[in-house]
Formats: C-alpha cells, structure tokens, sequence
C-alpha cells in the first residue's frame, strides 16, 4: 500500500520552497541539519518580511531594512506564517503561560486497542512504527497531517558498511565527535545520549537502507549517475573526497567528514527513503490516523501511561481513544510556530523577529503549521519534565555565495568578527550588527580562493571547470560551483572599492570606516596574522583586484526549535522532581519519545559540527523508542 507522498499533495517541495525564497530564507537551507517532525502557530504570524533587496539605494548608517533577511538570489518573498485561531485555554505570549490547562475531553465516540501508539508521521515516528511493527506490536500512528512529514536528505553517520565503502571508516573518532557536540551545546546535553547513537548509529542505518533496495549508492558527492538512478533515488557521502586544503583536525570549528545525503529527481525529493519505512510498517499492520491530533495522554492509578485521545479532525472533529497496552510515543516534532513556547523558552527569537519557517516545513489538515508543541503539552500534563535550555536552528546559510568566510562589515562600515566560524555562531554575531545586516566582501579573486575554504555547512569549497560536463543529474551540490554560475549571486558590484561601497549606500563616516577596514583586512591578510580577530591566515585574502563584489546578509530563519520532553538513551521520559514537594526524578512508565519532542539531545544551540544530525538522531532514536516500547525496556 503506497500513499501519495506529502509533497505530491502539496505540489511544494522543500528545495522548490528554498528556490523560490529569499536569502534570508535560502540562509536556513540545511538541507542536512533538519528536524524530523514539525509543528504550527496558535497564535500570531511568526514570519517576518524579507529585507529590501535594493541595497544599492539605502544609506548603511540609516538603512530600514527588515531584521531578518538580506541577499537574495531571487525577490520572491517568503510565504508568510499562517496563525490558527488560539486556544483560550492555553494562555498567551504575553500572559506568560506557555502551558495553559488541559483541554477538557468530550465524549468519546470510538475506542481502539493497539499495543503501541505513536503520536507524529515524521521521521522518527515513522520508524518508530517500522521498529514496533516487525516486533509483532499492534501500532497505530496519529498524524495531524493528510501524510508523513519529510525535510531533508542529509545523515550524519559514523562508521559502519557504508562509510567502510567510502574509505571512511574511523576517519573521526567517537570520542572526539561526542566531544565536540557536548561543548557546542554548552554541556546541557546529556553525553549517554550521543554516545549511543555515535557508536551505533551505523547499525540502524543498515535497517534503515534495507527498506529501499532501489537505492543506488554513489561512491564521491557528484559521481555521474543515470536519470533512471536519480528518479527512483540515490545516496551519496558528502564533500567527498574532501577538499584539497581542508583537514577537520587542523579546524577550530571542525566539520566532520562522515555525512551523507538521499537525494532524487521526485516530487519528493528525499522523501522517498521515508515513504520506504512507512511501507514496511504498514506492511506489517500498522494503522494510519491521519488528520488526527493528539489531545491528552491518558495514565492509570500507578501513573503508566495506557492510551491517548486523539481528535479526529478529518470525520468531523469527534473524539476517539487509543488505548495502548505497552505505552505511546511521542514524536510530535519541535515547537517553533507556538509564540507561547518561544516566548517561554526563547524569547530572543521574537524580540529580534527572526523569521520561522511555519508552514514551508509542512501544515496540518486545517492548514495550520505543524510545530506547535503538541508533544510537548500533552507530556507536561502528563508529569514529564520539559528540558530546560531549548536550541533554535538558526545556522546561517549565507547569501548567493553561502557562509564562505570572505570579509564582512557591517553598516557602520567595521569588520566585526573572525569570518570562518559556523553558520550558527555567524547568526550570533550577525544579530549584534546594527540592524542586523552586514556585507559579504570580496574581489575578482575568489575563484582561486574558494579550494582554501572550509567544507562546512553552507560554505563554497570546490570550484567546478568551466568545460565539465553539466548533463549530470547529480551535478548540483551547493558546496561546488563554476565561476560563471555566480554571476547573479551579488548584491552589488564595482570596479573599484569606491565604487562597490558607495553602490551598496556607504556614504559620509561608514563609507571612511570601510574603505579603512579593507585597507586593514588587506594589511592583515598580506602580513599573514590576523591580529584584530584570529582567523586563519590560509583564509586570508587581500581584496585588490577589481571588480569587487559584495553580498548583504540579515539574519537567518528559525528552521525549528528543538527542546523536548527530559530523556536517556532509552527514550524514557522522567517526572520533574527536583523539588520540595517531589525531590525524586522518577521515569514514567509507558511513555517513551523521539524525535524533536525527545529532549536532553541539544541544548542552547544546535550543533552543525556534522551535517545530518539532526536526522540521524532521529532514524536512531525512532527506532529505539519503537523496539524498548515494545519490550518495554
């Protein structure tokens, strides 16, 4: 039984979205950093207008542009967040109270008996259901969408048969990449949590691929494939082999060489791998709620959770109850379209007004964006600890020439930061310039310094000849490029420094300050030291050489919130404790979680050290959420 892929219904796919957006929006294509599950905004339009693209005819000392966008390749405008009607009970931003009160149950028009409920058709609760089902269960899963919800292609994995065939096994050590993602979370992640995945991961990979044997699996990034090979689906390692100059060991910021991507000439794009487990678990029984909304979690005198009732919005909005004998998961996805939550949880996301991506990441059968939290509530009715310090995605992706680390300023005319670091850390410095826009430098150059960049995500790394050959359905990786294709990646040009700045509006003091900045960028880069902010002296390069390009930034787009309900590395979720009246943390039988609603993952930031992560916890954790609840582990 095949179900019309989601974005077939939608006639929108997410990299037809990113076409037609923006840079502020292009910013947040990570394609391979993306949430698995997805939510909606009960209350006010979350997304913001798109910065006026006409920088040439604003002065950067007194420039209106908006706060969260800039660059674009294209002027079309970013769909705006559609609110759905707030729910009276639940509070508002203002008041505070992200929580609000249990929604009261009307009368109950259907009961059914499954041994597994899951709540959410993304990714991690698909394979969930995938897991539960080939152990016997009887599943059922809650979707308030009219289909599963898809983002992306990219994975991160380490080790394992596929990375052995691409001659990367144990090219990163465990340790070293558990490491890395516990700093860049500030340690408010839980360790047990990535170690699991970073040493097992590999293995439900392997699963996972065991779904789709039509896949055909590339051995480098762009390696010449049949339409026939890309229509029915293609997997390929990433920034492989690695750029010439490039060494994560040698990398403050390292990006680790162990990511891959699904990628596919379909509608739906790298649904395909996903559309594959859903097959398998329907296969094996599973029953599909669709249009569905998960309302209240439902406990017996001992405190297990046994069933859920769910509001089945595609028959006439009666209530129906799911009973299940060996408990429900959750996997209802992040939080980022509800004000309420963000207010609560990161109100530096509305008080700079950076845009989210509401309903570009998937509506639910009322139309509403899908990331509402739903997961999160139901849980904390229930008595599970939500996880304190949530991770808005918000990694730059840069404008037409990605987050290459040429020399930025800001309308002030000052540079103002090391330019190689992540586009999450980017986004940090970015929201401190005035207005939160800066400009992107660069001259005649850069297509001899691009092979020194850093194979991070978002970053121009590999130059293309101008002869190859582009009949390759697999030609396009946004990490590779000919010169000739970015020449309407600008958003000003000149033939002498003059010139660009005062095209992009610098005039009076901003334009003396940063035609100053370049003279000393120019004087660090030639001296080999960068004395003012550290960045590597290889990623210095003296802008001279005319024409000289520019690109404006704003700040990125929220992709999602991640911040779930408190976990292990079993997927268990705890009651809070912590507290006079209940000191004791206990965990709560019957409810497990995966997925964005699964917490104690990331923390303050989102990790972007490793392409994919963000989906590989997911296949990972989905399919140990799915097989514990079963064997109620």
């Amino acid at each position: 039984m095949k179900k019309e892929s989601f974005t077939e219904k939608k006639g929108l796919t997410r990299r037809d979205f990113l076409k037609g957006t923006a840079a502020g929006a292009l910013s947040i294509a990570a394609a391979g950093v993306l949430g698995a599950c997805g939510g909606a905004d009960p209350t006010t339009a979350a997304a913001a207008t798109p910065a006026d693209t006409q920088a040439a005819a604003q002065t950067p000392e007194t420039s209106t542009a908006s706060e969260t966008s800039a660059a674009p390749e294209t002027s079309a405008a970013v769909p705006e967040t559609t609110a759905a009607a707030p729910d009276p009970a639940a509070g508002t931003a203002a008041d505070g109270d992200w929580l609000g009160a249990e929604p009261e149950i009307g009368e109950i028009a259907e009961t059914a008996e499954y041994d597994v409920v899951i709540i959410g058709a993304g990714l991690s609760g698909i394979c969930a259901a995938r897991a539960a089902a080939e152990e016997g269960a009887k599943v059922a899963v809650v979707e308030k969408s009219e289909s599963f919800n898809c983002r992306s292609g990219e994975y991160a994995l380490l080790n394992g048969t596929l990375n052995k065939r691409w001659g990367r096994e144990n090219i990163v050590d465990t340790d070293v990449v558990v490491d890395r993602l516990m700093r860049e979370c500030t340690y408010r992640n839980k360790r047990p949590i990535i170690k699991r995945w970073a040493e097992h991961a590999h293995e439900v990979m392997d699963w996972f691929l065991a779904a789709y044997p039509d896949l055909t699996i590339c051995d480098s990034t762009r390696q010449q494939v049949t339409p026939e090979q890309f229509e029915k689906g293609i997997l390929v390692p990433l920034s492989w082999p690695q750029p010439e100059h490039y060494d994560y060991k040698e990398e403050e910021f390292p990006t680790f060489p162990s990511s891959m991507e699904f990628r596919s000439s379909r509608r739906d794009q790298q649904g395909f791998i996903v559309e594959a487990q859903l097959n398998d678990a329907i296969a094996n029984g599973t029953q599909m709620y669709y249009g569905c909304f998960g309302t209240k979690l439902l406990k017996d005198a001992g405190g297990r959770v046994t069933g859920v009732i769910i509001r089945d919005a595609a028959n006439g909005n009666v209530y129906k109850q799911l009973n299940a004998s060996k408990g429900v998961i959750l996997a209802t996805g992040d939080n980022g379209s509800d004000d309420r939550i963000m207010q609560h949880f990161c109100p530096e996301i509305l008080e700079k007004n950076i845009m989210r991506m509401g309903p570009a990441m998937g509506v639910d059968i009322e139309g509403n964006p899908i990331s509402t939290g739903d997961g999160l509530r139901m849980g904390a009715w229930a008595g599970a600890k939500v996880q304190d310090f949530h991770a808005p995605m918000t990694h730059h992706m840069g404008g037409g020439m990605g987050v290459t680390p040429f020399l930025q300023i800001n309308l002030h005319g000052e540079r103002f930061m090391n330019e190689s670091i992540p586009g999450q850390q980017l986004e940090n410095q970015i929201e401190l310039q005035p207005q939160h826009t800066s400009f992107q430098i660069y001259d005649s150059q850069w297509p001899e310094q691009i092979p020194y960049m850093p194979a991070n995500h978002g970053g121009l790394c590999y130059m293309i000849p101008e002869d190859e050959d582009t009949s390759n359905p697999n030609y396009s990786d946004r990490q590779y490029t000919k010169a000739s294709e970015k020449a309407e990646a600008f958003t000003a040009t000149g033939e002498t420094i003059d010139e660009l700045l005062a095209n992009l509006g610098f005039e009076g003091t901003a334009l003396e300050t940063a035609k100053a900045s370049i003279e000393r960028y120019n004087e660090l880069a030639k001296a080999g030291k960068d004395e003012d902010f550290g960045k590597a002296a290889k990623r210095m390069f003296a802008i001279e050489k005319g024409p000289f390009y520019a690109t404006k930034w704003g700040t990125t787009a929220m992709l999602v919130c991640v911040g779930g309900l408190e976990s292990d590395e079993n997927c268990h979720t705890f009651t809070a404790g912590d507290n006079a009246a209940s000191p004791t943390r206990e965990r709560i039988p019957g409810l497990y979680v995966c997925g964005n609603v699964q917490g104690s993952r990331y923390a303050v930031e989102y990790p972007i050290c490793f392409r994919g992560i963000s989906h590989s916890l997911c296949v990972y954790y989905g399919y140990i959420a799915g097989k514990n609840c079963v064997e109620e582990v």
